[in-house]
């Protein structure tokens, strides 16, 4: 068990009322299935089946409780639980999307997965309320071991990779395109930032240009802070 319960977030109330409506929905299928004297039972199996989908995800999202810990992350449901502590984090993808229909923005889809020493995953998405803060503080807690490991890794003058983007001592820093690597030495660079929910670096003398979805980004706050303190010298990471 990792450590001393901190904070627990449950399911997703907004999509726990969609469901509900979706159930009352299915319920009015499966009463006039019931109360017409000439449906046969093979129809009314079918309707008890199909109401009983939005039941079972209810129930589901009910059950979800992802709580922070002390020293770790758990996640439960009526279907299992996982367990990761944050010194075992490899990785940690951060994904936040904002979502719209008919260019009106309708709210953001957030996608978070934690990656250990041994290859394990656990995965967090819109099933989980209060994704926003949840996200935070899920920064905030993998923030120490993941920076830890990239400095000791850089520090080694092993190239530290951060999925699309990769930082080496020597050579300096690479940002995976569509077609390649963009390669930046160290002197060439002008600026970096989390913005939008991408990873930018700018090369000197370029005012425009892509980086990667964070979610193609895995540690990035942790990459952020190293790039801060090589660029900036004295800046503690």
């Amino acid at each position: 068990m990792p450590g001393a319960e901190l904070e627990t977030f449950g399911g997703n109330k907004v999509v726990m009322g969609l469901v509900v409506v979706l159930a009352l929905g299915t319920s009015w299928f499966v009463y006039a299935a019931f109360t017409t004297p000439s449906t046969d039972n093979g129809f009314r199996i079918f309707a008890l089946t199909l109401m009983a989908g939005p039941v079972l995800l209810f129930f589901w999202l009910k059950s979800i409780q992802v709580t922070l810990h002390t020293d770790g992350i758990s996640y439960r449901s009526m279907f299992g639980e996982k367990e990761m502590r944050w010194d075992v984090v490899e990785r940690f993808y951060y994904g936040a999307t904002k979502q719209s229909v008919n260019f009106i923005p309708i709210g953001t889809y957030y996608h978070f997965k934690f990656v250990d020493s041994e290859g394990k995953k656990l995965r967090l998405g819109n099933r989980v309320g209060r994704l926003a803060p949840l996200g935070q503080k899920l920064i905030e807690h993998t923030y120490p071991t993941l920076i830890k490991k990239a400095v000791s890794q850089y520090n080694s003058g092993q190239e530290v990779d951060f999925g699309s983007i990769r930082v080496n001592r020597t050579t300096g820093i690479k940002v995976k395109k569509f077609f390649g690597w963009k390669e930046i030495p160290w002197d060439n660079v002008s600026s970096f930032a989390i913005q939008q929910g991408h990873f930018y670096v700018w090369r000197k003398g370029e005012k425009r240009t892509t980086g990667p979805t964070l979610r193609f980004v895995p540690n990035a706050w942790a990459l952020h802070s190293l790039l801060k303190s090589i660029l900036f010298p004295g800046t503690t990471p």
